[in-house]
Formats: structure tokens, C-alpha cells, sequence
């Protein structure tokens, strides 16, 4: 049967309205895909835009959490975003975007949407907040209070770990569709990424400032090491290094060193801003201050704000409140478990040290103690040194004394020079004297130096240190001899007069006997060493040695010259009998044998005898050189008192004339 015509138009009306149907649903179709293009080419350009603040802020959170926030209120078309990051038992917040308010932190707990997110790990999605009274109490009772209905909670996890949340929220009841879900927790993960990137960053930069920290404390460290390696003999410059490099790498404002002396610190280095006591100024040891209580324990003291310790450390506060510093550090000095000192830090405002500054320090405090023993040894060493070399110098000092007194048994002089020469250089002072007894007056016999000295003085006079030393046979040692009120005030006139400070008498006694002193003298109030007056006392032995040797010598030297007068006049009245008795009828002969021996034995010029002849005298023998005024043999003298031979006949006497 064939279609009419109506039939065929009928069915091309049908086809034309069906194409046109499929059409308009293409139309659709493609708008909606281009609506979705849109839509996804926003999001991409969102999650750029957020990546791009990750890469350019690797330090700073708060600009990608702020433009996270920002992206998400708008592509998830809320009304505010809320980020939030876990901090102990709350969270705070850290970005917002929108005009509801929020607070600044808010309690972990299952009663909030954002809690229980955290709580959970997982993504919470409640349509009307303001009707959950029962699951969520506390963000219904926020609802109510602020006006908003849907909330979308997304957790940010980290290895498993929640570290924050993003919360969106809605003023309508109006869920969230599952892409607006799925791009809220894409936004959490770059909130997770950025928080990584950060920590990952702090964690370098925190390792780089620690090993350029530990270089430059190596580099501290082994700066002051050199510097007690070039100063063994000097405390003050390592002292100084010390206190200086401390004071900076601590940042703090100022530093000083203090030693324990007895009962008292001494402060020793003081360097910065902050004012206080001049250095070498003692402090009493005390446990009220931060100072004498990190001593006294043997332990670091770090307090946050010295300020407000007036009970603790009372006498610490009120010097802190007078100065102006507020934290202040004092590590000990630590010798065999001992404390011998402190290092002590100040800051003006209350900012604790870091346990790395506090760790520097007791470094620092360790390398000042090495210091201190380098300079003790080094000292002792000197001293030992010096010890024997003094010792070596004395023994040859006074081995030369006695090569001049076994040179010299006759002479005293030669003697005494030695002595007071030697003793001027060996007790470093300006000039020595030795002074003896002689009749009743001390006499100066040796002196070198060049203050002036008397030439006597008055034994008995306890007001002069040099009769002071004789007769009390004991050294005198006066280490300011022009101080008014002493005990010798004579002694004082001089010095004031000759300009001599310091005086050491050492005596010299003999059998009991004080004879003599031997004194030193120093322009400056400098008194002498214990060896230095040791060794005075030594050659004051010596000059007594040298004294008797010569009194022994001289004794000695008399009884031979007896010994060979007694001889040599016996021997002579031998030849004088022997000549009488070969010439007993001539006596001439033994006159002159008597005038010869006479003159030789008498050590005379000549020798003469005279025989009385009536009122008168005859020279009957003469021998010698001296001439007399006529030839001897005619010579005649008067017998009278004016000449020498009637004198001794008239008188009988022997009669010894000096000088004519």
C-alpha cells in the first residue's frame, strides 16, 4: 500500500522535531562540557597559582595557607575557609578567608566538626550544623551563634599524622557536591605539601646555621687554643680572647671573668656596655649572688630575669636593678671537681641563652681553666729555673768571697769590696755597706752604691737600724724605713733625707760578740725575698770568717816575728860573748860588736855608746850611717839634761823619743 503524501509529511515533521532535539541536547551537552572546562582550567590555574606561592615562600607559611584559604572559597563557592594547624591540645589558627568570624584557637574535641576531623583522619560533611545537636554540640552552638549552616572538615595528614585542617562553611543548607569535596582535599594536600616544604626548609637552613655555628665556634675555639699557646707565661690577653669571642658568639652584652682568691672573687676581665665594679675589684663568696653561688656549687647558674630573684639572690638582684641587666649566665671554672673561678654572661633584656650558648661557654670556661694551668706550670717552671739559676749564681757568689779571702789573709779590704759588690748585685739592691765596731763607734769599712753613707755612727743608739743589727745580733729588715710612726726614728731622718725606702741589717757576730753589720738598701718600698736575706746572712758569715782569718793570721804572723827576734837576739849576744872572750884585753872590739848588733837587731840606722868621763861623755863606739858633728872618736857631750843620753844616765831611765 503506498503512503499518501500526509503520511510522508507527518513523518518528515516527526524527524525534523527529533533532529532538532538531539540538537538542543548537544547543545547542552557542550555547554556543560565547556562550563566543566572552565571550571577545571580554573581549578589547575588555583593549584598553580598556590604551587607557585609554595616554590616562592619555602620559609613562610602564611601567604600559601592564605591564598589555600582564598582558592578554596571561592572554588568550592563557600562563604569562609579556615585553616587550622595542630598545636598540642588545640588549633590554632593559622589562615582565614570570608566574613564569618572564628577564633584563634580552638579545642581538640569530638564536639567540633574540626576536631572530630582530626580525631578521626577523615573528611567530615554535615548539611545543617545548626540541627547536629547531638554529634556536634559545639560547632551547632557556634552555628547558631554565628549564623552558618553546611560545614566540610578536611584533615591534613602528613606520614599519618594529622598536622591541620581546612574547614569551609555555608550560610544556607546547601551541601557540598563530591567535586567541590574532592578539590577541598586537593587543596589539603597542598596545605601538607607547603608545611613539609617548610619544615624540610627550616630543617636545612636550621642544619646550615648549625654546622656554620659549629665552624665558627671550632674556629672560636681553636683561635683561643692559639692563643694560650703564644701566651704560656701571660693570663690577660687569653683572658681577654676568651671574654670577647664568648660575649659574641653568645650574643650577649657583656662578659667577665672572675678567679677565686681565699674567701673573695676577684674579677679579672670585664668587657661591654652593660656598667659594674673596675676590674681586680673583690666580691665576697656568697650564695646571694649569681656569682659566689656558681662557685660554691661547682655548677652553672642561668637565670631568666635576675631582676625579680630578690629572694634566691638577693644581693645578685639589687646589683642587677642598679646596673640594668636582666638574664645573666655564670658558668664555673672547673679544676679537679674545684671551682677556681667563673664566666659569667649579662643581657639587658630577658632572653634565656640557648643550650648551645650554654654548652659554648662551659667550652670556653674549660679552655680558660687550661689557660690558668699553662700559666701555673709555665710560672712554676720559671720559678724553678730561676731557683736554680739564683742558687748556681749564690754558690758561685760565694765561692768567689772565699777565693778572695784565701788570696787575701792579711788584707780586709780586698775582702769587704767583694762582698758588699756582690751582695748590691745578687739582692738587686742599689747600694751595701759593711760597718764594724771600733772604739766604742760603728765605722763604715766597704761601701758600693750610689746613695750616700755615713762614715759612723753611734753604737748605742736603738733608733739606727745599723745599731739596732749590732747590738741586738739580729737582722733588721724594715720595708719602708720613711714611714712616719716606726721604730726607728733616726733611721727615718736619713732616709728621708738620702731618699732610701726598704733596709736589710744582717749582723756580724763573733764568739757571741755582735762586731759589725752588713746592710742593703732599695731606693723603692720593695722589701727583699726570704733567699735574699738567707743569702746576706751567708756573707756576713763570710766577712766574720774573713775578720778572724785575718786576726789568726796576723797572731800568727807576730809569734814568728817573736820567735825570729828571740833567735836572732840570742844569736847575737852569742857573737857578742864570743868576741869578749876572744878579746878580753881588747875592749874596743866588743863595743863595737855591741853597736853593730845592736842597730841590726833593733832595725835601727845606726847605734852608738857614750861612757861618762868625769862632768862629761866620750864616744867610745859607733856604727851606722848617720855622721855626728865631729869625727866620733873625738866627739865629747856634756852630761846634762838637754840631750837624750845625759838625760837617761842622770835619770837612770830608758828613754824612747819619736819625733825630735
Amino acid at each position: 500500500m503506498t503512503a499518501s503524501p500526509t503520511d510522508d509529511l507527518a513523518s518528515a515533521e516527526r524527524r525534523i522535531q527529533e533532529l532538532t532535539n538531539e540538537l538542543s541536547l548537544a547543545g547542552g551537552e557542550v555547554s556543560q562540557a565547556r562550563g566543566e572546562l572552565a571550571e577545571a582550567r580554573e581549578q589547575q590555574a588555583a593549584t598553580g597559582g598556590i604551587l607557585r606561592v609554595i616554590s616562592s615562600s619555602p620559609a613562610d607559611l602564611q601567604p600559601v595557607f592564605a591564598e589555600i584559604a582564598a582558592s578554596a572559597a571561592r572554588l568550592c563557592d563557600a562563604y569562609d575557609a579556615v585553616i587550622r594547624q595542630v598545636d598540642g591540645e588545640v588549633l590554632r589558627l593559622v589562615a582565614h578567608h570570608g566574613p564569618i568570624s572564628t577564633p584563634d584557637t580552638i579545642a581538640v574535641s569530638r564536639s567540633s566538626v574540626i576536631g572530630c576531623a582530626v580525631m578521626d583522619r577523615r573528611t567530615i560533611h554535615v548539611a545543617d550544623l545548626q540541627s547536629e545537636a547531638d554529634e556536634y554540640l559545639e560547632s551547632r552552638n557556634r552555628a547558631l551563634e554565628l549564623g552558618h549552616r553546611t560545614a566540610l572538615g578536611v584533615p591534613l595528614v602528613h606520614a599519618g599524622k594529622v598536622v591541620g585542617v581546612i574547614l569551609i562553611r555555608r550560610t544556607e543548607v546547601h551541601p557540598f557536591t563530591d567535586r567541590q569535596i574532592e578539590l577541598l582535599k586537593t587543596f589539603a594536600d597542598q596545605a601538607v605539601i607547603a608545611i613539609e616544604n617548610t619544615r624540610l626548609f627550616e630543617a636545612e637552613q636550621a642544619s646550615k646555621r648549625e654546622l656554620r655555628e659549629s665552624l665558627e665556634y671550632q674556629t672560636a675555639i681553636s683561635e683561643v687554643l692559639s692563643v694560650i699557646s703564644r701566651s704560656p707565661n701571660d693570663l690577660d690577653p687569653v683572658l681577654k680572647a676568651i671574654g670577647e669571642i664568648a660575649c659574641r658568639l653568645c650574643a650577649a652584652y657583656d662578659v667577665s671573668i672572675l678567679l677565686r682568691r681565699g674567701d673573695k672573687m676577684r674579677l679579672m676581665f670585664n668587657s661591654g656596655p652593660i656598667g659594674g665594679y673596675p676590674v681586680e675589684h673583690d666580691f665576697a663568696l656568697t650564695r646571694r649572688h649569681v656569682v659566689g653561688r656558681a662557685v660554691i656549687d661547682a655548677a652553672p647558674v642561668h637565670v631568666a630575669d635576675l631582676q625579680v630573684e630578690t629572694e634566691e639572690f638577693p644581693e645578685g638582684a639589687a646589683i642587677a636593678a642598679e646596673v640594668g641587666h636582666r638574664t645573666i649566665l655564670a658558668v664555673p671554672l672547673l679544676q679537679a671537681n674545684q671551682a677556681i673561678g667563673t664566666i659569667v654572661l649579662r643581657r639587658l633584656e630577658v632572653q634565656p641563652f640557648a643550650p648551645n650558648q650554654v654548652a659554648l661557654l662551659k667550652t670556653f670556661a674549660d679552655q680558660a681553666v687550661i689557660a690558668i694551668e699553662n700559666t701555673r706550670l709555665f710560672e712554676a717552671e720559671q720559678a724553678r729555673t730561676k731557683e736554680l739559676r739564683d742558687s748556681l749564681e749564690y754558690q758561685t757568689a760565694t765561692s768567689d768571697v772565699l777565693g778572695i779571702i784565701s788570696r787575701s789573709p792579711s788584707e780586709l779590704q780586698p775582702v769587704f769590696d767583694g762582698i758588699v759588690t756582690t751582695a748590691q748585685r745578687l739582692c738587686e739592691a742599689y747600694d751595701a755597706s759593711i760597718v764594724l765596731r771600733d772604739e766604742g763607734r760603728l765605722k763604715l769599712k766597704a761601701h758600693v752604691g750610689p746613695i750616700p753613707m755615713r762614715a759612723e755612727w753611734p753604737l748605742g743608739n736603738p733608733g739606727l737600724v745599723v745599731s739596732r743589727a749590732v747590738m741586738a745580733k739580729t737582722t733588721v729588715h724594715v720595708h719602708d724605713l720613711a714611714a712616719p710612726g716606726g721604730e726607728f726614728p733616726e733611721g727615718r731622718e736619713d732616709a728621708l733625707k738620702l731618699g732610701h725606702r726598704s733596709i736589710l741589717a744582717v749582723p756580724l757576730v763573733l764568739k757571741g760578740e755582735g762586731i759589725g753589720t752588713l746592710i742593703v738598701r732599695r731606693f723603692e718600698v720593695r722589701p727583699f725575698g726570704d733567699r735574699q736575706i738567707a743569702l746576706l746572712a751567708t756573707f756576713a758569715d763570710q766577712a766574720v770568717i774573713a775578720i778572724e782569718n785575718t786576726r789568726l793570721f796576723e797572731a800568727e804572723q807576730v809569734s814568728k816575728r817573736d820567735l825570729t827576734e828571740a833567735l836572732e837576739q840570742q844569736t847575737a849576744t852569742a857573737d857578742v860573748l864570743k868576741v869578749i872572750s876572744r878579746s878580753a884585753l881588747d875592749v874596743q872590739k866588743v863595743l863595737d860588736a855591741l853597736v853593730e848588733s845592736a842597730a841590726r837587731l833593733c832595725n835601727a840606722y845606726d847605734a852608738a855608746i857614750f861612757q861618762v868621763v868625769g862632768d862629761g861623755l866620750r864616744g867610745v863606739a859607733h856604727y851606722g850611717q848617720i855622721p855626728f858633728s865631729n869625727p866620733f872618736g873625738q866627739l865629747t857631750l856634756p852630761l846634762m839634761r838637754g840631750f837624750l843620753t845625759g838625760r837617761a844616765i842622770l835619770e837612770r831611765r830608758t828613754i824612747q823619743r819619736t819625733a825630735w
